[in-house]
């Protein structure tokens, strides 16, 4: 017998909830959660879409953009932490990344251009 594989742990604020430990290959010693956080190939490719747009526009517009998105998956952690229920990844992330690439492209780069052909800094 391989001896069950698998020890438990109790969740933290003492809901009574147990995390089930697996053990990974034979002999890694690793164990990880099976409930673990995962990013579909999809959420990459839509996040991907977004920046991608912003760099053809403007390079400060596609790191704002990727600021944003990684803002987003942050508020999308927290909120995953606060409700302790799966929630999809993609909807903070891209308002966010397309609020600022709105903002930056309407708003921020006039702004920029303006100060610059006047010598004006920050």
């Amino acid at each position: 017998g391989s001896g069950g594989g698998s020890g438990s742990s109790s969740g933290s604020g003492g809901s009574g909830e147990r995390l089930e430990f697996q053990e990974g290959p034979a002999g890694s010693g690793e164990f990880f959660l099976p409930d673990s956080i995962k990013l579909g190939l999809g959420d990459f490719i839509f996040y991907s879409v977004l920046v991608g747009r912003a760099a053809m526009y403007d390079l400060f517009t596609m790191f704002a953009c990727y600021f944003a998105i990684v803002q987003g998956l942050i508020a999308t952690l927290l909120l995953l932490g606060f409700y302790h229920k799966a929630l999809p990844a993609l909807p903070i992330s891209i308002a966010m990344g397309v609020v600022t690439y709105v903002g930056s492209r309407i708003f921020l780069e006039p702004l920029v251009q303006q100060m610059t052909t006047h010598n004006l800094m920050f």
